[in-house]
């Protein structure tokens, strides 16, 4: 059991990030460890944040979106916890995993925070009121869990000015912004307590190293599962299609049938942000149309673009180069729930017992 336990922990560790263009959901990590209502087990798990990964993955439909995790050093010293679980999670702190507060900070306002500064959807157990953008609660289905989307209390704001700088802490080892990052990955938030950017780790003042590009990243999902994901920044345009001429373009033909191929054009669609708009243009012979959603439960509108111009998109908006085939923000689900194969799960080398659900009373 050991053993089946290290390598869920594993697939696990593999889907933790503090880079918002690689989340999908920011969570509070102690308050997921301890939703005993999951398996009737320990007072603390950490496997039961694989459940909450699993539930993303499906609303998703993507088997690679990552989990934003945040806690308090005090969680490295709680003895809910065993031994071994207390060693990964200073693992996890170290190699920038997960975010770790300072001693008895108020994790849930920093979930707020960073949910606030970047648009990354809030998973949480309880509703949240007063918090604009979007939240999935958790709602129980056979075998764990589920996750839907809570009613918006109104559009996500638009992106934070902090977020146009990177920021760089004064402690050189510090493992979330002591270095900048690398390949294009993004950065976690400053915190702004009192509107001054701090180091959400140490509470030092942090130091600016620099303009930022703005980005976004999005998902080609066919038959509602992403197949691809990638950054758009303020930088480049970004070019899609079934092989574009762009060496730096995006390929989808590797998944498409043969009708499919015959009606997605080489060059397709064209992307870029321009005044924090993610614009999408026409660039095909046989046209996309816009799937416009003014919120998560919305109805859908049908906007054909005009090849050559271009066009702003929504939050909850999707392209439809074809029937089956959309290109959507990678942090708001379809329009239509995935009907593909599941995401694979980070669950499966699970030991059993871990999965086990309570019993209802005779």
């Amino acid at each position: 059991m050991r053993f089946e336990t290290s390598r869920a922990l594993d697939a696990i560790e593999r889907r933790l990030t503090v880079d918002p263009l690689a989340a999908g959901g920011v969570i509070d990590l102690v308050e997921a460890a301890r939703s005993v209502d999951l398996d009737g087990g320990r007072p603390a798990a950490l496997l039961r944040l694989g459940q909450f990964i699993d539930a993303l993955s499906r609303q998703l439909g993507d088997g690679n979106t990552g989990l934003y995790a945040i806690t308090e050093r005090g969680s490295m010293s709680d003895t809910d916890f065993t031994s071994n679980e207390r060693m990964v999670l200073r693992r996890w702190s170290d190699d920038s995993l997960i975010e770790m507060l300072p001693p008895g900070a108020r994790v849930n306002a920093r979930v707020r925070e960073v949910a606030h500064l970047t648009g990354v959807p809030i998973i949480s157990r309880s509703p949240l009121p007063g918090h604009p953008g979007p939240v999935y609660l958790t709602v129980g289905a056979p075998g764990g869990m589920e996750l839907t989307l809570a009613p918006s209390a109104g559009p996500t704001p638009r992106p934070h000015p902090v977020l146009a700088r990177y920021w760089r802490c004064p402690a050189s080892d510090c493992p979330t912004l002591g270095r900048p990052p690398a390949n294009g990955a993004g950065q976690p938030p400053p915190a702004l307590p009192s509107g001054a950017p701090i180091c959400p780790r140490h509470g030092d003042r942090l130091l600016d190293a620099g303009p930022r590009p703005p980005a976004m990243t999005l998902a080609v999902r066919i038959n509602g599962n992403v197949r691809s994901r990638f950054p758009v920044t303020a930088l480049r345009p970004v070019v899609l299609g079934r092989a574009p001429e762009d060496p730096n373009g995006i390929t989808i033909g590797n998944w498409l049938d043969d009708e499919s191929s015959r009606r997605v054009s080489r060059n397709h669609l064209r992307f870029e942000l321009r005044d924090g708009m993610l614009l999408v243009t026409d660039v095909s012979t046989n046209g996309a149309a816009i799937l416009n959603r003014t919120g998560p439960s919305a109805p859908l509108r049908e906007i054909d673009l005009n090849r050559g111009e271009p066009k702003a998109m929504g939050e909850w908006d999707e392209v439809e180069i074809y029937p089956e085939i959309t290109v959507g923000r990678a942090d708001r689900p379809p329009a239509d729930k995935p009907t593909g194969a599941a995401p694979s799960s980070v669950m499966a080398d699970a030991p059993t017992i871990a999965l086990r659900l309570p019993q209802p009373p005779r």
